[in-house]
């Protein structure tokens, strides 16, 4: 891309200058004539560069030219800094010396302060493959097939046009064209058969994300949820915004916010047993009491099928 190889022709030379024209062209792997064209379109963006002939000739950068003076605050240089490191520790910025080059650029220090991990406990080396064949597929507009295991363990064969990652809910998700069912369709990273994935040749024309999946969360599905807990439980300060807890006088905890009701979402409310009692919505704390019963019902089933000793 133009736009980087700009970038990279700026970094070279605040390393160095001059340089040879044959130099950068062989570096940036384009002809002589490309970096000429490449000088005019930085030169008339206002970098101070500009080639000449010659004995000690070749393409210049003006002596203590600082790109953040000409373009960017501190504030935006943090920023892209941030961004740019957030992209290399997901995985969608292959280059991992990128934010500290950017950062020797602006001159600035500390550019590699923030570690994210996306992958779960004991991921296997499979995952991140996946993770990279769906952005290959994404960014380079190709087909990408796999078998895909459904929440009832059923197993389809799947070709689709990826066209979004997402993460939600502590997962990543794909959200892409199936070709099978000719519609959009949202499909687990987790659920795919890493084994089976192959990204293919044919590559596809983009199409433009319907409404519903432009939007990462949907007014129409999320709940008014209120909770209270028992004193004590360490759980509620971990788990939910400080403006969320209100501390009742009785030493019990009401916790109040607005989310999507997925069946992940109320399995994770239900993993806080009987420290936690559901004031609002109606249809959560119904849900809550049935699961109750049927915890208890099969606990006094297998009681009763169990021999007395």
């Amino acid at each position: 891309m133009q736009s980087q190889r700009l970038f990279e022709i700026v970094y070279l030379l605040m390393e160095r200058s001059p340089r040879p024209a044959g130099e950068l062209a062989a570096r940036l792997e384009v002809s002589e004539r490309t970096v000429r064209r490449d000088v005019e379109a930085l030169s008339a963006a206002g970098v101070p560069v500009f080639m000449t002939r010659g004995k000690g000739g070749g393409v210049h950068l003006m002596e203590g030219y600082v790109l953040d003076r000409s373009l960017m605050t501190d504030a935006e240089q943090d920023e892209i800094l941030a961004a740019l490191s957030a992209l290399r520790q997901t995985g969608a910025a292959d280059d991992a010396s990128l934010p500290e080059r950017v950062a020797r650029l602006f001159r600035r220090e500390g550019a590699d302060w923030l570690d994210i991990d996306f992958s779960f406990w004991g991921a296997p080396a499979a995952y991140r493959r996946a993770f990279d064949l769906v952005k290959r597929g994404i960014l380079e507009r190709r087909l990408l097939s796999f078998e895909y295991r459904d929440a009832a363990d059923r197993t389809s064969q799947r070709t689709v046009e990826p066209a979004r990652l997402l993460y939600k809910d502590r997962s990543w998700y794909v959200r892409a064209w199936c070709r099978e069912r000719g519609d959009w369709r949202t499909f687990k990273v987790i659920r795919m058969v890493w084994e089976t994935m192959e990204l293919k040749d044919e590559t596809f024309d983009p199409r433009p994300l319907p409404p519903d999946l432009v939007e990462n969360y949907s007014a129409r599905n999320r709940a008014h949820v209120v909770l209270a807990f028992e004193p004590g439980d360490p759980r509620v300060r971990e788990e939910f915004s400080p403006d969320a807890i209100e501390a009742l006088p009785d030493g019990r905890f009401r916790v109040t916010f607005d989310t999507e009701l997925t069946d992940r979402a109320r399995h994770h409310l239900l993993s806080f047993g009987a420290g936690m009692t559901v004031e609002e919505p109606d249809e959560l704390r119904e849900w809550m009491r049935d699961q109750a019963l049927a915890i208890l019902k099969a606990s006094e089933e297998k009681e009763a099928r169990t021999p007395a000793l």
